[in-house]
Order: structure tokens, then C-alpha cells, then sequence
């Protein structure tokens, strides 16, 4: 049987591992292929790479059956499998798209033998809508209800009552054991502008329930399709899936709601097209004549024109490739202690806001600060019930929680806690530093467990707290688990330049967003802010609830509720280097009674050098250690873009370690791919992260110095000398053992502190 863990993200994962790195021999499939943009891949070996992507484990072959087994798991999760003997061999010519992806050339006389399910017909349909209208996103999600109580007082309302009722007279299944899902499936295909759905409806679409919804629609819905001849290839086509019973009324329930929706939320109507209608794949998107006649079949009712109004009812739900976040920035009532929230009475009644507050806007999940309640108040837990399901969204919430820790003794736990529109709630997360008691102490610690990655609308998640987002392999480990959102609440004690740093350098590493709400101390001097960065490294522009008005986070100080729109398709695309905001030259100088550590640095005949005792000392892949006047320093070399793996840099500072010397990574490039300054800006978190300098050189010269400027870990861009040689203060040098005392602090005993470390390392399969 497969295992439930394996969601689309890790089947797309595994395709990309496939496309770059080939099927064993003996894993390649005879009967059947997996077809993706025109390319074919083994079903069942997708899956067993599927799953070790998710967890970590590579199924065997007589874990799970082949055939109709994987084929119908794939299937399920939105994937064409075809009968296919070429071995997953087939490489197809191809033709550019408006998209620049490849499709299928596809000769001008379909065959006789074309089969609706052909599946580069819904490719050559995307191709062809993306040529008219700019951009078509295909299997793109809704943040839309299935329930029907979603709807009341709506002009679609009575509309979906009378459905309901036609469905449930048919066969006699209530409408709750056929509508399971939360929220409504991914379209075929969404058209942002003018901002239209398009279906692509096959045979099994086509059943009485189908007839019976759409012979009960009122005459003056608007769609852009023909009832009346859809009715009568539901009569023609009959179609049954019994698997479940109810399946049936289950897809005319969701056909409906893409086809009422859209005028609820100011969208254009629905098109459907009918599969069999013609070999969609034999048109051309670069003939004008395909064009005209694809544009004829499919918009029988007109075309949609390319350009639509501005919208300005806020109630609009967000575009399906827009994840819409609101992040609660709320007042604090006392100062925290090195990033802990205080216990104890009367501490911390953070007030819960309520639906009002919103302003009406729609959202897909709201993020709550760190330490915002207390796992027992009961008051406050039911207040964010009611506003998880007054705003029909997730609610993410920091909560301190008193239980026993590892020693018997009652502790404070940071944990992160869920509340859903359904009125059930569960737990999260446990923080793995800095609280009084942390996730590494527990005895049955497993990163499967204690990193678990969660949907969202939709999109799959993760989460760390506060200080955890030091700890690079907890982030690593969950974008590898198909994260694509990063949520790390905090408490207020942060200073902006090393959180900024690092949560950029999150997003960026990961290719994820990463987002950080917290309480607004306004008693600190410095104002904080919240945070959230985009894959490419840039910070993103918020709104309060209800305001049009945008600013960059780090400008909102003010407390209250603000809106994050996320652009999915942001993480598709890759990285681009010069993207990345380039850092400001600020060298910080050091104190009058600070006695600094200075190792020079320069370039030898195009190779890393460090001056040593015995002069200039050329430093070869992977790194060699150099004795200084202020003791040996083990120099590791991380080549190019590998300085975007954090065990790469681990494992520099291991070795240091085990040579009793003080690191210092150095990022050699043949060419830097951008502007030093914006390399710079990633280095900074890398500094902060591993408690090292790091210098960035190509063959030429020396270009950055990254380093810690004192002991609170504030990091410096060093100026370079005009001989070429840079100064570096390894005063701050600590290494990986500095950079984990934050977590070992509080866990009592060195057994246990150990063995946290150890199970850190586990996370880049680094020694133990």
C-alpha cells in the first residue's frame, strides 16, 4: 500500500530528481508512463523517490504494486499516466510555447485512434490560452469553501441550497458524506486576466447528478458554455464511478461551485470544454488559423475580452497563485528574556482579535506571534476557535505550554499550535532552543516528528520558533519535505540586521517564503517590525487590514494586523542573483579596550591565501589549516553556489573543531554571478548562522569580508584593502559548538546537551 505521506509537491520533486539524474536501469517501466510537459517517467519509481523525498526513505518495489495501484495514486494527485512500451525512453521534438516550455509536435491529421485522455491535449489547450491571453496557470487553487454554510447570506446562496437538495433526493446521500474536502480542488486552468476559469471536462464529468445541477441552474447564471448541450452529453454519456458511492454527486457538487463562484467573487463566467470536441492537440499556437478555430470551439458563447476592470470589493479572494497572509503584530505587555516569553501571572493577555478587525478581507491563514497565549486558557483557545471559524481560515499561534521536560520538573515549552474553520485545533510544533525546556531533550525525537511539514490552502508548509531560525538544517530539513512556506513567530527581543539576515538567507537557500510575526514591545528603543522575504531575497510589501496603502514590512511598526500577498509562482523561477537587494557598506569599528584577533588574507597565484608564521600559505580545496600569531585557523573553501548549502559550511566547522582551530569559510567563485554587494547581503546571515567570517573572492581578487562585529553577533561588511588583502578579526569566530549554546543553555545535563547536538547533525547526515 502507499503511504499517505507523498503529496503532489514530492511527486513534482521527484520528477525534477529524474529529469536531472536518469532511471536505473532496472526501475525503468514497460507498461505504463507518467507524462509530464511532454516527458515520460516511470510511475512506480516515481513514487519510491517520492517518498523518500517526503520522509526520508526510498520505498523498494515489493513495498507497493505497480499498475493500477500507482497509477490510480498518481491519478489521485492530478497526474496523466498513459499505456505506454517505450521504457520512459521517449524524448519528443519539441516547439517552443509562449511559456518557453516544450510540447509535443503532433503531426496536422490527428489520428482516428485520438483518445480524450490524450494528455498533451491539455498541454496544447494551456499553450493555446496562453497565446491569446499572456498567462495561463494550469492546476492552480482557490481558496474556496466546500461547504455550503460558507455561502449564507450571499447571492449565491439559494442557488447552492437548491443543488444541495437536487443532490441529495437523487440516490439519498447527505451532503455531508459527500463533500470531504475543505476547500475546492485546483481548475484545470486559470486565467488571470481578465480573470476566468477553464474546464476541461472528460466523459466521467458527464452523469445524471451533472444533469440534474445543471438543469437546476436559474436561467439568468451566467457561464460560457451550452447547458442544454451539456445536459445532453450527461444523458448521452451516463456516466457511473461508484468508487465512492457517492462520487458522482461529489464532482457535480464541485463542477457547480466553479461555475457559481466566480460571480460571488467578481470573476468572469466559467468556460468549460468538452474533451472529445476535437484533437486539441493538433493545433498549433503559432498559426493564426489554429488560433480562430480553437477560439470558436471552446468560446462558444464569445471569447472573454483580454482586459477586465479593477476590482475593488475587498471581499475578492486572492488569485489561486497569490497566498494571502495576515500577520498579527500585536502590543506586548512585558519584556521577554533573550527571546523567551515571560510565564507567570498576568504576563502575557494578548487580546484575540475578532472577525470585525479583518475588515472583511479574505485570507488563507493568519500568524499569530510566539508565546500569545498559554496553552491553558480556555477563554482565549475558544476565542481563537470562533475566529478561525468566523474567517473560515487556519490560524497559526504561538502558545506557552507547562509540562513535565526530560528531568521530571515542570517547564515552559514554546509550541505552536493550529485552529481550523472546523472548530478543531491541534498541535504543531515544539521549539528547539532557548525555551526552558526544547524539542531536542524529548527521548523519542525524530525529525519526521518533531519537523512535521502541514497544507495550507493548498500549499505545503512548515514552521521553527523564534531562535530556531538559527538553526539552518531545521528550515533545510523542511523544504526538502516539500515546504514551500516557512512560518518562524518570535517573541519581541530581536534585533532587526540579524533577523532580516537570516530569514533572507532562509528564503533564498530554501527557495521558499519565510514569514515572522511578534509583539510590538514599545517600550524597547528600537521598534521592531514583522518580517517576510520571497525566494529571490526580497523583503515584501504589507498592508493593515482594510488599507490599500503598501509599505515594505520593515516600514510597518505600527501595531495591528497586516497583509502579505505570496506570488507561488515566485518559486518556480530561479534563482536569480542579481535579484538579491545589495547590502549598504557599513563596517562597524570596534571598542577602545577591544583587543583584536587580525589574520590577513589575500589571493596567491589565484588561490585562497592566509599569512601564517611562516608567510603566505596557499589554501587548496576543500580547506588546510594555518598556524597565526593568534593561534591555527582552518581555512574551508565552499565553491560557488555550494555556499547556499548550509552543510557544506557545517562541515567546515566540524572540522575546525576537530583540529582545535578557529574557522573561516571562504566562497570562491571563477566569476562572481552578480554584484559583490549582493552576495554580501546573503553572507551576513551565513556569518551570523555559523559564528565564522566569510570571505567571497573569484580568480582575481578578494571581493567581501563578512564578519561578526561583537559579542551579540551583529554582523560587519569589511572593507577591502586596495592591495587586495583583507583584515580579519577572528575574535568572534566561534564556531558551530558557540553557535549551538543558545540551544543547549537550559537542557540540564551534558549527556543531553551532547546528544541535541548530535541529533542537529543528523539532519545533514553529518558525523555524530
Amino acid at each position: 500500500m502507499i503511504p499517505t505521506e507523498i503529496k503532489r509537491t514530492h511527486i513534482l520533486e521527484a520528477l525534477k530528481r529524474i529529469s536531472r539524474e536518469g532511471v536505473p536501469p532496472r526501475r525503468i517501466s514497460r507498461g505504463y508512463c507518467l507524462v509530464k510537459a511532454g516527458h515520460h517517467f516511470p510511475p512506480k519509481y516515481t513514487i519510491a523517490l517520492a517518498h523518500e523525498i517526503a520522509t526520508g526513505k526510498f520505498l523498494s518495489s515489493n513495498e507497493f504494486s505497480g499498475g493500477s495501484e500507482s497509477n490510480g495514486f498518481l491519478k489521485t494527485h492530478g497526474f496523466d499516466v498513459v499505456e505506454c512500451n517505450c521504457g520512459c525512453s521517449l524524448q519528443l521534438g519539441s516547439i517552443t510555447s509562449p511559456s518557453g516550455s516544450s510540447v509535443k509536435k503532433i503531426p496536422a491529421n490527428p489520428s482516428t485512434r485520438h483518445s480524450e485522455r490524450c494528455p498533451d491535449c491539455k498541454i496544447r489547450v494551456r499553450e493555446l490560452l496562453e497565446r491569446i491571453y499572456g498567462t495561463c496557470l494550469q492546476n492552480h487553487k482557490f481558496s474556496w469553501s466546500t461547504h455550503l454554510s460558507s455561502y449564507a447570506g450571499t447571492s449565491i446562496f439559494p442557488v447552492l441550497r437548491k443543488v444541495v437538495k437536487v443532490l441529495e433526493s437523487y440516490r439519498g446521500f447527505d451532503f455531508e458524506d459527500f463533500v470531504r474536502a475543505k476547500t475546492v480542488a485546483p481548475c484545470d486552468f486559470w486565467v488571470p486576466d481578465p480573470g476566468f476559469i477553464v474546464e476541461f471536462d472528460e466523459s466521467q464529468h458527464f452523469t445524471i447528478p451533472r444533469k440534474l445541477v445543471l438543469s437546476a441552474y436559474p436561467n439568468d447564471l451566467l457561464v460560457r458554455f451550452s447547458r442544454g448541450r451539456w445536459i445532453s452529453l450527461c444523458e448521452k454519456h451516463n456516466a457511473r464511478d461508484n468508487d465512492p458511492p457517492y462520487r458522482d454527486e461529489q464532482r457535480a457538487w464541485y463542477d457547480t461551485l466553479r461555475d457559481i463562484i466566480p460571480s460571488l467573487e467578481g470573476l468572469q463566467p466559467t468556460v468549460r470544454i468538452y474533451a472529445s470536441d476535437y484533437a486539441w492537440c493538433s493545433l498549433n499556437p503559432d498559426n493564426s488559423n489554429d488560433l480562430q478555430q480553437f477560439s470558436d470551439i471552446a468560446f462558444q458563447g464569445g471569447a472573454p475580452a483580454q482586459r477586465t476592470m479593477v476590482r475593488t470589493n475587498t471581499h475578492v479572494a486572492s488569485s489561486p497563485s497569490i497566498l494571502r497572509v495576515a500577520l498579527v503584530f500585536p502590543k506586548v505587555k512585558k519584556g521577554s528574556s533573550h527571546g523567551v516569553p515571560p510565564s507567570g501571572e498576568e504576563s502575557q493577555k494578548s487580546n484575540v482579535p475578532t472577525l470585525d478587525l479583518f475588515a472583511g478581507e479574505a485570507v488563507d491563514f493568519v500568524l499569530f506571534p510566539e508565546g500569545y497565549i498559554s496553552s491553558s486558557d480556555r477563554m482565549r483557545i475558544d476565542q481563537l476557535s470562533k475566529l478561525a471559524s468566523d474567517l473560515g481560515t487556519p490560524l497559526l499561534v504561538g502558545a506557552v505550554d507547562s509540562c513535565v521536560d526530560s528531568t521530571g520538573c515542570m517547564a515552559d515549552w514554546q509550541v505552536l499550535l493550529r485552529f481550523d474553520p472546523d472548530g478543531s485545533s491541534s498541535h504543531l510544533y515544539t521549539k528547539h532552543s532557548t525555551a526552558e525546556a526544547v524539542a531536542f531533550e524529548k527521548p523519542d525525537w525524530e525529525p519526521n516528528v518533531m519537523l512535521p511539514t502541514f497544507e495550507l490552502s493548498g500549499v505545503r508548509a512548515g514552521a521553527t520558533i523564534c531562535h530556531d531560525h538559527y538553526l539552518g538544517l531545521l528550515p533545510r530539513f523542511l523544504a526538502q519535505r516539500g515546504a514551500y512556506v516557512w512560518v518562524n513567530p518570535s517573541y519581541d527581543n530581536v534585533k532587526d540586521i540579524k533577523w532580516s539576515s537570516i530569514l533572507r538567507l532562509r528564503a533564498v537557500e530554501n527557495r521558499f517564503f519565510s514569514l515572522c510575526t511578534l509583539h510590538d514591545n514599545v517600550k524597547k528603543r528600537e521598534r521592531t517590525h514583522p518580517f517576510a522575504f520571497s525566494p529571490d531575497g526580497n523583503e515584501l510589501l504589507g498592508r493593515k487590514v482594510g488599507c490599500a496603502v503598501v509599505r515594505p514590512l520593515s516600514e510597518c511598526k505600527d501595531p495591528g494586523i497586516y497583509v502579505v500577498d505570496l506570488d507561488m509562482s515566485t518559486i518556480e523561477k530561479p534563482l536569480d542573483w542579481c535579484l538579491i537587494p545589495r547590502v549598504k557598506r557599513r563596517p562597524r569599528r570596534s571598542g577602545p579596550n577591544a583587543k583584536p584577533k587580525l589574520v590577513r588574507a589575500t589571493l596567491v597565484e589565484e588561490q585562497p591565501a592566509i599569512y601564517g608564521c611562516s608567510g603566505w600559505q596557499q589554501i587548496k580545496e576543500p580547506g588546510q589549516s594555518v598556524e597565526t600569531d593568534h593561534g591555527c585557523v582552518y581555512v574551508g573553501i565552499v565553491m560557488k553556489e555550494q555556499i547556499l548549502d548550509a552543510t557544506k559550511c557545517f562541515r567546515i566547522l566540524d572540522r575546525a573543531k576537530d583540529m582545535g582551530c578557529t574557522p573561516i569559510i571562504w566562497n570562491a567563485w571563477d566569476e562572481l554571478p552578480t554584484d559583490s554587494a549582493c552576495l554580501a547581503t546573503l553572507m551576513m546571515g551565513r556569518a551570523i548562522e555559523c559564528c565564522a567570517p566569510v570571505l567571497v573572492s573569484d580568480r582575481v581578487e578578494i571581493h567581501e569580508l563578512i564578519e561578526l562585529s561583537n559579542r551579540n553577533k551583529i554582523p560587519a561588511r569589511r572593507t577591502v584593502e586596495a592591495s587586495g588583502e583583507v583584515i580579519v578579526d577572528i575574535r568572534y569566530a566561534w564556531g558551530l559548538e558557540n553557535a549551538f549554546n543558545m540551544v543547549t543553555d537550559n537542557i540540564p545535563s551534558q549527556y543531553m546537551k551532547g546528544r541535541a547536538l548530535n541529533r542537529y547533525r543528523r539532519l545533514a547526515k553529518l558525523r555524530p
